[in-house]
C-alpha cells in the first residue's frame, strides 16, 4: 500500500496551529460575550486543520484507492475505476494539475489535495508521477 500526501499538508497543519493558538490566547482574556466571536471563527477551522491536516492524502494498493481530504473521505476499489488521468484546472495567474479518477459509472472524482501547481502549459512532474503510480496500480490489479 502507498500512501501520498499533499506538500501543503505541513502548512495547513501549522495555519491551523496558529488558529487554535489564537484562539486560546483570546479565551485566556475573554470578558465579554462579544469575545466568543474570534474564538469560534478562529478556533473552529483551526481544530479542523490540526486534526486533519496530518491525515489527508491519498493510499493506494492492490485493494483499491483510499482518498482523504481536509473534511471527509472516500475510497474506492479499482474495479469502480475505469481509469487514472491528469486533469488541469486553468486559473486566472496559474494553473494546477491533479489526480481525477475517471468512475466506470461514468462520472470523474478529482483529487484536489494532490494538486501540483505551475505556470501556463508545463505538466507538474509530481502529479503526473502520482498519476502514473496510481495508474499502474489499477492495472495491476485489474490483470493479477
Amino acid at each position: 500500500m502507498q500512501k501520498r500526501r499533499s506538500p501543503w499538508a505541513i502548512a495547513y497543519f501549522l495555519i491551523g496551529l496558529v488558529c487554535v493558538l489564537i484562539s486560546v490566547s483570546t479565551a485566556a482574556y475573554a470578558t465579554r460575550v462579544d469575545d466568543l466571536i474570534p474564538i469560534v471563527l478562529a478556533g473552529i477551522p483551526g481544530l479542523v486543520l490540526t486534526v486533519r491536516a496530518p491525515m489527508c492524502g491519498a493510499s493506494f494498493g492492490p485493494a483499491g484507492l483510499k482518498y482523504s481530504g481536509l473534511l471527509r473521505a472516500r475510497s474506492y476499489t479499482w474495479s469502480e475505476v475505469e481509469r487514472v488521468e491528469c486533469a488541469t484546472v486553468p486559473g486566472t495567474l496559474f494553473s494546477s494539475d491533479l489526480p481525477e479518477l475517471v468512475l466506470a459509472d461514468g462520472k470523474s472524482d478529482q483529487l484536489p489535495l494532490l494538486a501540483g501547481y505551475g505556470w501556463g502549459s508545463k505538466a507538474n512532474r509530481r502529479v503526473e508521477s502520482l498519476v502514473a503510480d496510481m495508474e499502474e496500480a489499477r492495472a495491476a490489479a485489474r490483470t493479477g
